[in-house]
């Protein structure tokens, strides 16, 4: 029976990940080893089968390639200090080939980098990172185990290094580069890099080759951007082109943030042959585009995982808000709770709001609207406001208006078609915009705000409309809604007032039902 069996240090990395999922799919078992728990549980979710090596030990490593067929090579690092690159590039190759020639594995894949070659000859390759590649190079040609070394350049497709970066600085306006922008790489799709490992760790081609991993089309940095720019276009969104921002080589690695050996990496000009690999190992080259445009689609239309119809939630961290948020928790609703921090809000029903959601496991936003204030604070403060004569307590003037449009907005940018709100039956006898007619006419006006090529709609849902506060009390008891957690008071205190409107007509509801209100047992 062929061996299949495959490991792969760094497997957590971005090429780590996608090797690791074709691997898979191509019925390889896979070892994934790694430093850390939580990257463990990354690979361990690809599929494969985690082990954490922490420090980079023969006797560990050589347990991780027991019964593999080869072994892939991605742990390095690009950036630190001479004696990092020394651990990690030089001294974590020495041990891998211990371990490897002791494990009789048939071939180490190693991952260097294109223009290693040219240490010691040209200036931008007279780094430590470069000399460390080097020396890992060295290593191999040195001893015993076969191997197959490639040289990559720039290797895009969906999460990868460069473009979502890129795509983040083109929605800011503008795009800022290292040099003029004029080097010429040849950027290779992810997919074909990784057909080009997995076939050089199945035997394919002879052993102890050195290949640039290079693609098939030559072009420079500006007009990576420009396909970059028509790529979003073509996907539907209308984009300004960006400002291109020139910045020398010496002053980049303060201006972008970067290390100097990732500036130096952008300065290498090795233009090279892919189509050698290729043949070599049997696969084909793809177009460039098709990597700029997976990268693209990743990047504009991310992948989620959540179960259950996406809905929004106004939470203020009264009964009613709460009963409604357990509401479509039971009903399978993948929630995204608001909570609407105006002006004198009381910091109790904050509390109430972060621990209910919390409780649930649902991300709670808090939105600060300083601006907005009861009616009676406004009059207060000398404004004329009319409404606030004869106002019921805690009447703020279009509250729903503003805050469910606010909602809608969330809405529209997490791809929400629900909006929840916890209103009941007596609500709009106090408050006419809690009143239904005032929601279908809001939701009616919120559909008609979007684009006319937008045919999504989205729909205020109110479960406890028709409720009274007895029905709602009673509905808490069968979803098990921790009521004591819930503040209904206007006020702030260690306990509430028992005094405000909210306070009175929450004690005379649970005095109505069978269930203590334990906020009120002193």
């Amino acid at each position: 029976m062929e061996n299949k069996k495959l490991a792969i240090t760094g497997a957590n990395g971005y090429l780590g990940k996608h090797t690791t999922t074709t691997a898979i799919q191509k019925g390889w078992q896979v070892v994934g080893i790694v430093r850390r728990e939580d990257a463990a549980k990354e690979v361990e979710y690809l599929g494969a089968k985690p082990m954490i090596i922490k420090d980079f030990n023969k006797e560990s490593l050589s347990n991780a390639l027991t019964g593999c067929k080869a072994v892939i090579h991605f742990r390095g690092a690009v950036c630190g200090s001479e004696e990092l690159f020394e651990k990690v590039n030089i001294e974590g190759m020495r041990i891998l080939i211990e371990a490897a020639v002791e494990k009789k594995v048939s071939r180490i894949i190693f991952s260097s980098g294109l223009g290693v070659d040219r240490y010691g000859i040209e200036e931008w390759a007279n780094n430590a990172y470069f000399y460390s590649k080097h020396q890992a190079e060295q290593l191999l040609k040195k001893r015993k185990a076969p191997f197959i070394i490639f040289r990559p350049s720039y290797i895009l497709g969906p999460n990868d290094e460069l473009i979502p970066e890129l795509i983040n600085q083109i929605g800011n306006g503008s795009v800022h580069i290292a040099g003029d922008g004029k080097i010429p790489m040849q950027p290779i799709y992810v997919n074909d890099a990784v057909e080009a490992f997995l076939a050089a760790a199945d035997g394919v081609g002879e052993n102890n080759q050195i290949f640039d991993l290079v693609g098939p089309k030559i072009i420079n940095m500006l007009e990576l951007i420009e396909m970059v720019v028509q790529n979003i276009i073509d996907l539907g969104f209308n984009i300004p082109h960006p400002r291109i921002n020139i910045i020398n080589f010496e002053d980049a690695p303060e201006q972008l943030g970067l290390c100097k050996e990732m500036i130096d990496v952008m300065r290498c000009d090795i233009i090279s042959n892919g189509d050698i690999a290729a043949e070599a190992l049997g696969y084909k080259l793809s177009d460039l585009n098709n990597a700029i445009k997976a990268a693209v689609e990743a990047k504009m239309f991310p992948k989620h995982t959540e179960k259950g119809e996406k809905a929004i939630i106004l939470l203020s961290g009264g009964i009613d808000s709460a009963v409604a948020l357990y509401w479509a928790h039971n009903k399978g609703y993948n929630i995204l709770a608001l909570s609407i921090d105006y002006n004198l809000r009381p910091l109790n029903e904050k509390k109430a709001a972060l621990k209910m959601a919390e409780s649930l496991n649902i991300e709670l936003i808090e939105i600060p609207l300083p601006f907005i204030k009861e009616s009676f604070d406004l009059r207060i403060d000398g404004f004329p406001i009319p409404s606030s004569i004869n106002a019921p307590e805690g009447f703020i003037p279009s509250r729903n208006l503003v805050f469910y449009s606010i909602a809608a907005y969330y809405a529209e940018k997490y791809g929400c078609r629900t909006i929840i709100g916890g209103h009941i039956a007596v609500d709009p006898k106090n408050f006419p915009d809690a009143a239904p007619n005032f929601f279908k006419s809001l939701e009616d006006l919120i559909n008609k705000g979007k684009h006319n090529k937008d045919k999504t709609t989205i729909e205020l849902l109110f479960p406890l409309i028709n409720m009274t506060k007895i029905d709602v009390i009673n509905l808490a008891k069968k979803l098990n809604v921790p009521l004591e957690w819930t503040w209904s008071c206007y006020s702030d205190g260690e306990h509430p007032c028992r005094k405000c409107n909210s306070c009175r007509k929450r004690i005379k509801a649970f005095s109505q039902v069978n269930h203590s209100d334990r906020q009120f047992v002193l």
